[in-house]
């Protein structure tokens, strides 16, 4: 985050002297109730902020579940694997896909993720919001939910930060990304009916993976490695690569989100507001 939610600095905004200065949903009572930050913590799901709550069973079936999928030896994403293997991911379980309840819950998490991962060995972090309903969307209705999902976000992100300045707000433009807390996200989609094998998961999901990870492969020269490596083991389990995907700057990462082989007309439905005073 940037030292613009510092206490110390006159210009803070309000919430900036509380308690949770990185966090500005910390106080809200309706996002904290929904909040579902977890991690695993020796080898038990638990909640990050609420220790003394515990999970409940659906949470544990779910995190199973999905742990079970991204390391099956032939599941193409490396970078999922590394995430789940050192413990540096976080998980929320949320209750329906596109709603507004689920917006302010997610933010509240990924302010939480943002704050927690900067500054510690995070090369390969991600944050992962799965949902309970619906159960088994077709490709298109996940399509649509997920970006309702990040409008209604980005509506109530609007209120507290800006759009990261490093990139794109326009989901046409190559240089997008979507902006949470002021940090940039490549986001990606999966849930049980995705036409790729990559893209199927027990629940619908949500990655949000930071932005600034990728960049810093392209800075140590190790990125074209890591994406090569992807794009082979995705030819080896499914016997194609995703014709979606696209090098970042070449096309926008918008098409790439939901993980369905869109047509050339497609148009992305999200927009970019100005931030709220």
């Amino acid at each position: 985050m940037s030292q613009r939610t510092s206490p110390q600095r006159s210009d803070a905004p309000s919430w900036a002297a509380q308690l949770r200065p990185w966090n500005p949903l910390h106080d809200d009572g309706q996002a904290s109730r929904l909040s579902s930050y977890l991690a695993e913590v020796d080898g038990q799901l638990a909640p990050v902020l609420d220790p003394h709550r515990g999970c409940d069973h659906e949470e544990i079936r779910i995190h199973q579940q999905l742990k079970s999928k991204v390391l099956d030896d032939g599941f193409p994403c490396v970078v999922a694997r590394s995430a789940i293997n050192r413990k540096t991911y976080r998980l929320g379980v949320y209750g329906t896909l596109g709603t507004a309840d689920a917006a302010l819950a997610i933010c509240h998490d990924l302010y939480e993720f943002s704050h927690e991962m900067q500054g510690e060995d995070t090369e390969f972090s991600t944050f992962i919001a799965t949902f309970q309903q619906p159960a088994t969307p077709a490709e298109v209705e996940f399509e649509t939910l997920l970006w309702h999902q990040l409008q209604l976000m980005h509506g109530v992100d609007a209120r507290y930060f800006p759009w990261d300045a490093s990139v794109s707000k326009d989901p046409e433009d190559p240089d997008f990304s979507f902006s949470i807390g002021g940090q940039a996200f490549f986001v990606v989609g999966m849930h049980p009916l995705a036409s790729r094998l990559a893209r199927q998961a027990p629940s619908p999901c949500i990655v949000f993976n930071p932005h600034a990870q990728f960049e810093q492969l392209r800075a140590t020269g190790r990125y074209d490695k890591l994406q090569k490596a992807i794009r082979q083991r995705d030819m080896a389990y499914q016997g194609s690569i995703n014709p979606v995907l696209a090098n970042f700057g070449h096309e926008a990462e918008s098409r790439q989100y939901s993980g369905r082989a869109i047509s050339g007309g497609w148009k992305c439905p999200f927009h970019a507001q100005p931030q709220q005073p």
